[in-house]
């Protein structure tokens, strides 16, 4: 499972709607760092299919905008809101919530 994380100095971005950058995580691999994406200068259609064409089935974020979150939602994207502080705090917590889950 690949989870993105818009992020700003290596904490959570405070809104994904303006952030400049994601970063994608394999839940698979220890919730290791695949890769990083820029999308400071993509339209919101452009983010939306970059975060779909990476696989992403989790978002995680401080804040969004509730069309944003709809649109997501709507390609099987799962966004859990806000979550803030420093992106390995965060992936921490979200490591165990997945494995909790199973």
């Amino acid at each position: 499972m690949k989870v993105a994380i818009p992020v700003w100095q290596n904490r959570v971005a405070p809104v994904f709607d303006t952030c400049n950058q994601i970063k994608i995580f394999d839940s698979e691999k220890q919730l290791s760092h695949l890769k990083t994406v820029e999308i400071g200068k993509m339209s919101l259609a452009n983010r939306l299919n970059a975060i779909s064409d990476s696989g992403t089935e989790i978002l995680v974020c401080n804040g969004i905008s509730n069309f944003l979150a709809g649109c997501l939602q709507a390609r099987s994207i799962r966004v859990l809101n806000n979550l803030t502080g420093h992106e390995r705090e965060v992936l921490n917590l979200i490591n165990y919530y997945l494995f909790k889950e199973k």
